[in-house]
């Protein structure tokens, strides 16, 4: 008689992941949609997903001010009285901008009139455990289409250690060792990823792992600033902070790869700057005097603008004092 095969995913884990798909459907038989107090729910504490894009929040928002809430939030109760959110955070956010009196949300300059009724937020409550939790927001975050590599990264991380019943800090060397020996976790692992559609555990280890030893600063602009991952990792790897901070400006004024190589090269220690000097001027020259470019930045960032100008302005000052002055002198 032939054995049955052995599962390599966890049939809980298996079943969460399916579910985590319709997490954001209306109840399924037998649950019902409540409403509960928005100020009673909490973020879920899992929640690898660190920043919310203002701007599509916002749009979230108008939204849901003009529809309402077409689908309740998935919530676990937890002590005191209050819930936790397991699906539907950015609803979650969006009917915050809705119900702040200090800072109503506007549309082409007009305050949005308030809406009472979305004080109450419409959820599906379930017991839900803390790996559960994990497990669903991390699918959850897969399965946006605005993710960025640092979430894909975190969410992923959390799957593998749920797969592997570890934590998520032993997740890197266990990787690394599979790699070599893949044996049944990486069987596991090998379920996991083909479920998720997402490639394979060994090319996320090599190519993507790496990610979260990028410096703070860059992890920030990654997050924050959609900073894109080969420019992360040019950046990342200059050791001095100031020359990150001067290379993030650049790439956030929209240097390219070759040009944010050229400029670490200018930056190094006994580094030419003749060569790439040329360069540097055409692409400095190219954004400052394209009006659309300038134009379509935003107030803040027309402010860090300004004072980029005035710190490239002392430095040409400072250039200017400590070159004599080379001019034919009269006779």
């Amino acid at each position: 008689m032939a054995r049955a095969k052995r599962p390599t995913l966890s049939d809980s884990l298996a079943e969460l992941v399916g579910e985590a798909s319709t997490v954001a459907a209306p109840a399924a038989a037998g649950e019902r949609v409540t409403d509960v107090a928005r100020d009673l729910i909490d973020p879920n504490p899992y929640q690898p997903r660190r920043h919310f894009d203002p701007q599509a929040l916002e749009q979230l928002a108008v939204s849901i001010h003009t529809h309402g809430v077409l689908q309740p939030l998935l919530v676990r109760p937890v002590p005191g009285g209050r819930y936790q959110i397991v699906g539907g955070e950015r609803r979650w956010r969006a009917i915050g901008l809705l119900t702040d009196p200090q800072r109503p949300l506007t549309v082409d300059g007009q305050p949005l009139p308030a809406r009472a009724e979305l004080e109450r937020v419409p959820v599906v409550i379930r017991d839900v455990a803390d790996t559960d939790m994990r497990v669903l927001a991390a699918v959850e975050n897969l399965q946006r289409t605005d993710l960025n590599i640092i979430d894909e990264v975190d969410a992923t991380v959390a799957l593998i250690a749920a797969t592997l019943g570890l934590s998520e800090d032993d997740v890197p060397a266990t990787l690394a060792r599979l790699v070599r020996a893949p044996g049944e976790q990486g069987a596991k692992l090998d379920a996991l990823f083909a479920q998720l559609g997402r490639g394979t555990w060994s090319s996320f280890f090599k190519n993507k792992l790496r990610v979260r030893r990028l410096p703070e600063d860059v992890l920030s602009a990654m997050r924050q600033d959609g900073l894109d991952y080969r420019k992360a990792t040019l950046i990342g790897a200059q050791p001095d902070a100031e020359r990150r901070a001067a290379l993030l400006d650049l790439a956030r004024g929209g240097a390219s790869v070759e040009h944010l190589s050229q400029a670490a090269k200018l930056g190094a220690p006994g580094g030419d700057a003749s060569p790439q000097a040329p360069d540097l001027s055409r692409l400095v020259g190219r954004r400052l005097t394209s009006a659309s470019a300038v134009s379509a930045l935003s107030a803040a960032r027309r402010k860090r603008l300004e004072r980029l100008l005035a710190q490239v302005n002392d430095l040409f000052e400072e250039q200017e004092k400590d070159t004599p002055d080379r001019r034919p002198k009269g006779r």
